[in-house]
């Protein structure tokens, strides 16, 4: 009945798809049709377009014509405002006479809204165009009045061409087809009012065209008479065609369905059939995987063996890829390597016999993970069908029962062995008892040597069993009984009778071991001592007793105690030594005046600092401070004043400095701190202001107040592996800098620092080569007089010809060579180089009076300076030395002021360098007596401009002439600077304006041309 069910399901189900099927072809004739009717009326309307476009192509033809005439009369009228009534009124009707859609001409005069013509509707048949009739005068418009034409709509549409009533009349490619044509205004908001034809047009979706008239826009609107559906011709041959299309689909669609529904039918009666086999094999399936029995076959001719699921699972094998695969190499690979040959033999014998006997044996297999399984394997042969010799059978695990007989097998060996084992244990026992007893005896010697007694000990009745050597060790007398407990206590020293006892109780309760020693208070009052070792032993009778020896160990307690009181003695020096030891390490790594961090502490730190980094990030910074005027205070107040202001200090940077980092005093002045933390530029800073400020504060040294300032150059660590002996150089690079800038501040140290300092290295090296290889010369720059302009002498400049970057001036170079201190090598050299250069002009018969040289502070303070001057030839007056006025005259000491006497001595001029500039007084002058003063070209080179700095150049003038001064003026840049310097009496002049530094040989061609310039 299920099968009747489904085959009736499965028919129905075909014509379901039939009917659907049939129902699709008609709906597609329909849309066919549908389609062809909708692109016919496509094609209509597309004629209609192009039609109405004629037709808005002659409508605004005519609104143009007489849109022009009406222009001409207005024209007319503009150009004879006066024109007579009569023209006017000759010149309308001859224009509704030409023009008969045309009603009426009015002449309107007067002014109008706009300059522009326009149409407008006039009740319902009748069309106005309003023309302007515009005047000019000169400049302005002004209106005459209009021109006004009132036409009939109707008969202006037929005079457009079109036929009579709005009818057109049919077209070539419109066979018997008109148009019904309609005309409406068009406004913003929408469709306005009807000029022409009817409004029922609007319903059939006409055809529209947009038609721009004078001042408005139409709508024209076509459509054809009847509907858009009159216009199609008789359909019913293409309908017909239609219709026997879908029939000729439809009928193979039914003979097909009724093929299929028998052949559904014979479907139905071979799945049930599939069905019960599926289900008798199911069973089966069922029956083989619950046992877990597979199944191979074994063709004898081939000798291929194919295996179901489970026999390849059986042999640790995946399942077979294809079917009937050949499984013997994988069953070999799986056979234990002892059961191949026996198996290989048995399945030959089971195939080459006669009469093909029955399969049954039994092998081993070898799994992936090294485990065996044991398997059984029967079988019998068989033809099938196509002939072909054959053994089918099953395998099944037969592991569990493989197992079980070995393990019974083994049980049986084990038996036996133990028997075996029983035997010689009891002969081993024997043998061990005649062992013990031996040992027993040697044991009971050796006490006896040693002298140990044995004791056993009841906590019950706190009574003890003791031998006799333990009477004689405790001093005791054996009585033939258990020694009570007050017994054994009255024997020991007093001190140690509670700490014996504690000792047993705590071995009983823990049943842990006694092991302690007693004093035993000899009769002669000398000292016994005796170790006692015991245990805790449970007896048969599940009773506790402590069974142990004694021994004397008097001789061992002495040596004891004496190696105790000399650990004693040796821990007391060792504590000693230790003491030392870190007073020495600390006097090592501290500085004594100040108790801060050393230079070598510093090091260390330093050193592993570099190391930390090498294996992980760390951040640190380094503060290298430097007391300011320190100096001064040693020289003025003595090394104690010196040494109270660095504890002064120390003190200040304990009290600034966070705990953990580092105060170490590294030189005479000189600080480090050293943050070994992350710390920020803000921190370090702020950290700067508050040990400057402090430092700032003066301190009372016996009555002096003291007080000195102090430079910090601040560094901290960059990059992945920091290395912190490079910090603190970059700490001292960013403390010359402060110091460079002014002292008592602090600077961060920056790579450009690094550069500049790299730069002024190189620099230093390039002099000290360059002073090697005589690669400084002199040039000269010449000197006038202001009122005759005569060559009255020059000054001696350096320059260095450096080998990279040419000639260099003394301002790029003289810094670092102070730093160097080879000024005075170089201010000797130039010294030397004029003095062999003014033989040379002598030679050439070219007199120059004097020569300027430059002297150095430093040199001036030199001793020998004044002796090596008298060793040149030097002509009195010949030479003059130019002293820098910074170099504080004032003040200036013995040596400076004698050398300065001495020098004027041998014929040498003193002039006074860069006056105006720095700190020479009046006071000064009238002690140093100079030759000249030189007007610095700061104070020179803006008299042209500023009235303040003439008069204070004026100033100077006047105060050297009133100590019989002479005064040169250098920077003279222009020869209106000369003029200037010339009236304020000025009696030197030295500037660009009559030439720049020249080398020897410029120079003499200069001084040889210079009285043929002035002639000319």
């Amino acid at each position: 009945m299920a099968r009747d069910g489904e085959e009736r399901s499965g028919a129905s189900f075909l014509l379901l798809g039939g009917a659907l099927l049939s129902m699709a072809i008609v709906g597609a004739g329909f849309m066919l049709d549908k389609w062809s009717t909708e692109a016919r009326i496509g094609a209509v309307r597309q004629h209609v377009a192009e039609d109405l476009r004629l037709v808005r192509s002659s409508i605004e033809s005519r609104i143009a014509n007489d849109l022009a005439a009406a222009n001409h009369l207005a024209d007319m009228i503009a150009a004879d405002p006066n024109i007579s009534t009569t023209s006017l009124t000759s010149m309308a009707k001859n224009l509704v006479s030409r023009a008969s859609h045309i009603d009426s001409v009015v002449f309107r005069p007067g002014e109008r809204p706009g300059n522009t013509p326009v149409i407008k509707m006039l009740g319902d048949h009748t069309l106005l165009l309003d023309v302007p009739v515009l005047l000019e005068p000169e400049e302005d418009k002004r209106y005459w009045g209009s021109v006004v034409l009132s036409m009939n709509t109707a008969k202006t549409v037929e005079a457009s061409g079109v036929a009579d009533h709005a009818i057109i009349t049919p077209t070539p490619h419109l066979e018997n087809e008109h148009l019904a044509f309609s005309i409406r205004e068009m406004r913003g908001d929408g469709p306005g009012r009807l000029l022409f034809g009817s409004a029922e047009i609007t319903r059939d979706d006409p055809v529209t065209e947009r038609i721009d008239v004078p001042g408005d826009s139409w709508e024209l609107l076509a459509a054809p008479i009847g509907g858009w559906k009159a216009t199609l011709e008789n359909r019913l041959p293409a309908r017909l065609g239609i219709i026997a299309a879908v029939i000729a689909m439809i009928v193979p669609v039914i003979v097909t369905l009724t093929l299929l529904r028998e052949r559904n039918r014979n479907i139905a009666r071979l799945k049930a059939r599939e069905e019960a086999l599926f289900e008798v094999t199911q069973r089966l399936n069922l029956a083989m995987e619950t046992s877990n029995i597979g199944i191979w076959e074994l063709e004898e001719k081939s000798g291929q063996i194919y295996w179901d699921e489970r026999a390849a699972a059986l042999h640790g094998c995946a399942a077979s890829a294809v079917d009937r695969q050949d499984r013997l190499d994988d069953w070999y690979g799986a056979l234990h390597p002892e059961d191949r040959e026996t198996i290989e033999l048995r399945i030959f014998a089971s195939i080459s016999a006669i009469g093909k006997q029955t399969w049954d044996m039994q092998y081993r297999i070898v799994l992936a993970d090294g485990t065996v399984r044991h398997l059984r394997s029967v079988g019998a042969h068989s033809i099938s069908a196509s002939g072909v010799d054959r053994q089918i059978g099953i395998v099944f695990d037969i592991t569990a029962d493989a197992m079980f007989t070995e393990t019974l097998r083994v049980a049986k060996e084990t038996s036996e062995i133990k028997n075996a084992e029983l035997e010689l244990a009891l002969d081993e026992l024997s043998m061990r008892e005649h062992q013990l007893i031996e040992l027993s005896q040697k044991l009971d010697l050796a006490l006896a040597s040693y002298n140990c007694g044995i004791w056993e000990g009841d906590p019950v009745s706190t009574t003890a069993i003791w031998d006799e050597r333990m009477h004689q060790l405790y001093n005791v007398p054996n009585r033939n009984r258990p020694v009570t407990r007050h017994e054994w206590l009255s024997a020991l020293h007093p001190d140690d009778r509670q700490t014996a006892q504690l000792a047993a109780n705590r071995a009983i309760n823990a049943s842990t071991a006694v092991n302690t020693i007693q004093r035993i208070l000899l009769p002669n009052n000398e000292l016994r001592y005796v170790r006692s070792v015991g245990q805790v032993h449970v007896g048969k009778d599940g009773r506790k007793k402590i069974v142990g020896i004694a021994f004397d160990v008097t001789a061992d307690a002495k040596i004891a105690e004496e190696l105790r009181t000399a650990k004693t003695e040796a821990d007391a020096r060792n504590i000693e030594l230790e003491l030392a030891k870190n007073r020495i390490e600390f006097n090592a790594l501290h500085d004594p005046l100040t108790s801060l961090a050393n230079r070598r502490k510093l090091d260390m730190e330093l050193e592993e600092l570099t190391r930390q980094g090498s294996k992980q990030r760390t951040r640190f910074s380094i503060l290298h401070l430097d007391l300011d005027r320190f100096k001064e205070i040693n020289d003025t107040l003595g090394h104690a004043a010196g040494d109270a202001m660095l504890v002064h200090a120390s003190r200040v940077l304990n009290r600034t400095v966070s705990r953990g980092d580092l105060v170490a005093r590294i030189g005479g002045d000189e600080f480090v701190i050293l943050a070994k933390r992350q710390t920020s530029p803000q921190e370090l800073a702020k950290l700067s202001e508050t040990i400057i400020r402090e430092m700032c504060k003066p301190i009372d040294f016996e009555g002096f107040s003291c007080r000195c300032g102090v430079s910090i150059g601040i560094a901290q660590s960059s990059g992945l592996f920091p290395d912190a002996g490079k910090v603190l150089i970059n700490a001292d690079i960013a403390l010359y800098q402060a110091k460079e800038k002014g002292r008592n501040r602090f600077e961060f140290f920056t790579p450009d620092l690094q550069a500049n300092i790299f730069a002024r290295k190189r620099m230093a090296d390039e002099i000290l080569a360059g002073l090697d290889h005589d690669e400084f010369t002199v040039w000269y720059q010449p000197q006038f007089a202001a009122d005759s302009m005569e060559l009255t002498g020059a000054e001696a400049l350096v320059r260095w010809r450096h080998p990279v970057h040419g000639i260099l001036p003394s301002n790029e170079f003289l810094k670092v060579a102070e730093e160097l201190n080879v000024l005075a090598r170089i201010d000797q050299l130039v010294l030397e180089t004029a003095l062999k250069d003014q033989m040379r002009w002598t030679a050439l018969d070219l007199r120059l009076p004097r020569i300027s040289v430059n002297v150095s502070s430093r040199r001036l303070h030199d001793e020998n300076l004044v002796a090596q001057l008298e060793g040149l030839s030097i002509t009195p007056g010949s030479i003059c030395f130019e002293l820098v006025e910074s170099i504080f005259l004032d003040e200036s000491d013995d040596v400076t002021t004698s050398n300065i006497e001495r020098i004027k001595a041998l014929g040498i001029d003193i002039e006074i360098d860069d006056f105006g500039t720095g700190h020479t007084s009046i006071v000064s002058l009238l002690r140093l007596k100079p030759k000249r003063l030189k007007i610095d070209r700061q104070l020179v080179m803006p008299i042209v401009t500023s009235p303040q700095e003439r008069a204070l150049v004026r100033s100077i003038i006047e105060i050297a002439r009133s100590l019989g001064v002479e005064t040169v003026a250098e920077g003279v840049e222009s020869h209106e600077h000369a003029a200037l310097l010339r009236q304020l009496g000025c009696d030197f002049l030295q500037g660009y304006a009559f030439a720049k530094p020249l080398p020897f040989e410029n120079f003499t061609r200069f001084a040889q041309d210079l009285p043929r310039r002035k002639a000319s």
